[in-house]
């Protein structure tokens, strides 16, 4: 039998804009979460934002942490300042259940913490409450008073989170399965395995 319990993740791949958005489980109802802006202390808050009915979903496990529901939309292709298609279309979007991370670290060893990680062959620095971005586009932030991409480590309901920021918003979550001083096995990925090693 399928184990829904939890907290799930929403799996962002390159074509997903959104904001970050959990799910639950609860009897035929599938609740949507988005967070809080704010996170004091770096507690993320759940704020409830929609439901579905469960049992009017298509959905699969795609193994026993990953659930993927699909949804009808449409695709729309502009072809003339006056002409377009619009076709239905099934989109499919993945959810991965969260767990606890498992460290013996406090919150400040984690954000004290310099880690790399590499995702299709782009190497991806574990940094906390640092500028990402290169000098360049410092720059070019500085003269449009933007912040910038920064890392911040955030917590729900005890699973940490390398959460990405762009001008003061949240943008996308890493999730932190475990993570001691020499790596972290970081998850929340499209693609598997679904979880990648920072060194």
């Amino acid at each position: 039998m399928s184990n829904f319990d939890g907290t799930w993740l929403m799996i962002k791949d390159a074509d997903t804009y959104c904001y970050p958005e959990f799910i639950e489980f609860k009897n035929d109802q599938i609740i949507f979460f988005q967070l809080a802006e704010n996170s004091p202390s770096g507690l993320l808050i759940k704020e409830q934002n929609h439901t579905e009915k469960l049992s009017e979903t298509k959905y699969k496990f795609v193994d026993e942490n990953r659930i993927r529901i699909y949804r009808m939309g449409k695709i729309l292709t502009v072809i003339s300042d006056t002409e377009s298609i619009s076709e239905e279309t099934e989109f499919a979007t993945d959810y991965e259940r969260i767990e606890p991370t498992k460290t013996n670290l406090t919150n400040g060893e984690i954000n004290r913490l310099e880690l790399k990680a590499e995702w299709n062959g782009e190497e991806i620095p574990i940094v906390f409450n640092e500028n990402l971005d290169g000098p360049t586009i410092q720059k070019v932030n500085k003269r449009l008073k933007r912040e910038g991409q920064k890392l911040v480590l955030e917590n729900l309901h005890g699973t940490y989170f390398a959460s990405i920021y762009d001008n003061g918003k949240r943008r996308t979550l890493i999730g932190i399965k475990e993570i001691d001083n020499k790596k972290a096995v970081l998850f929340g990925f499209p693609k598997k395995p679904y979880q990648v090693m920072a060194n």
